[in-house]
């Protein structure tokens, strides 16, 4: 039988620090709520009786039902929402992965 000792060898270099992208993050999270409040929407016009798009009434300011005026203002709402999230999401990651490793 053989004794192994395993050796870490140290550079004396640390490993290089995640960075996130913050206008792909941004972006990101801006497609994804957007489709994400048509879907929705869609579902609402095609089985109103379910309602799902309830949430979406709920949260976004200005929303009155499944009109073009509602639609436009969602799709507005939810890119400004989805960029500002992304967006800050992201610069806290690089924040935290630069200070914490």
């Amino acid at each position: 039988m053989v004794n192994s000792i395993l050796h870490v060898r140290s550079n004396g270099l640390s490993p290089p620090a995640i960075h996130v992208s913050v206008p792909a993050a941004a972006a990101t999270l801006a497609s994804f709520v957007l489709i994400s409040f048509w879907l929705c929407m869609l579902l609402g016009l095609v089985a109103p009786d379910w309602g799902l798009h309830r949430p979406w009434l709920q949260f976004y300011l200005g929303l009155s039902g499944f009109d073009l005026r509602s639609l436009a203002l969602g799709t507005v709402q939810s890119i400004a929402f989805g960029l500002y999230a992304g967006a800050a999401i992201a610069l806290l990651f690089n924040v935290f992965s630069r200070r914490l490793g």
